[in-house]
């Protein structure tokens, strides 16, 4: 299982770069008005590319610095609602949507950290964390259904996409979480599922994103 996570994490780094170079170069063939969401999520896609060559080094040398990752979650996860409000609204009606969606996105990278860094999987530290992460986890997978009601057509189509992918691919975020409470052995399966529900939700979300603003510049996608 730790030669897998690791082979995973090179595999991760790579592509946070590839994503990266992608959407900086596709964001010419977006018009210009949409294009903050594209670069966004190059943004994300880039810090998360930088924290994964740190993340990588830190898991080979046997002992993980679980504070790194959440370092780069505490920064790549609030910008990934500004990505996806960024196609859907504008203006102070965008702004407050940020300020409310970033703010119980810290609070559950918070909770999810606060329970992590426990003694020991399963203590009360542990479930408390675990709770208060869910109950934001909970009101954000809540608000982003709510958006995007009034898009409709291609776009609408588009947008659903985006709404399908994080509330599937963010599941694996809790499983990597519960990992290590049902067996202390299970802890390269937590960082392994970490891994793969980024690339999932951070490339993916990015590609998304992209295909978004195509179709509300005018292009068939």
């Amino acid at each position: 299982m730790a030669e897998l996570t690791y082979r995973l994490f090179m595999v991760a780094t790579a592509g946070m770069l590839a994503g990266t170079v992608y959407l900086l170069m596709s964001s010419r063939e977006v018009d210009p008005k949409f294009r903050r969401g594209v670069y966004i999520s190059a943004l994300v896609t880039g810090i998360a590319w930088y924290h994964y060559q740190k993340m990588t080094v830190s898991f080979a040398s046997g002992d993980f610095d679980t504070p790194l990752r959440y370092v780069d979650w505490v920064l790549t996860v609030p910008l990934m609602f500004v990505e996806v409000l960024a196609v859907t609204s504008k203006g102070a009606e965008y702004a407050q949507k940020v300020r409310t969606m970033g703010a119980a996105a810290l609070v559950m990278i918070g909770g999810g950290y606060y329970g992590e860094v426990s003694a020991e999987a399963g203590d009360a530290q542990y479930w408390t964390g675990f709770v208060v992460s869910m109950v934001a986890y909970a009101f954000l997978m809540r608000a982003l259904q709510a958006e995007g009601t009034s898009l409709t057509g291609d776009a609408g189509e588009a947008f659903q996409k985006i709404k399908n992918l994080i509330l599937i691919g963010w599941i694996i975020y809790p499983l990597g979480f519960l990992a290590p409470a049902v067996s202390p052995d299970l802890m390269d399966l937590r960082e392994l599922l970490y891994t793969v529900a980024d690339i999932i939700n951070k490339v993916g979300l990015g590609v998304l994103v992209l295909n978004m603003a195509k179709v509300q510049s005018g292009e068939k996608v």
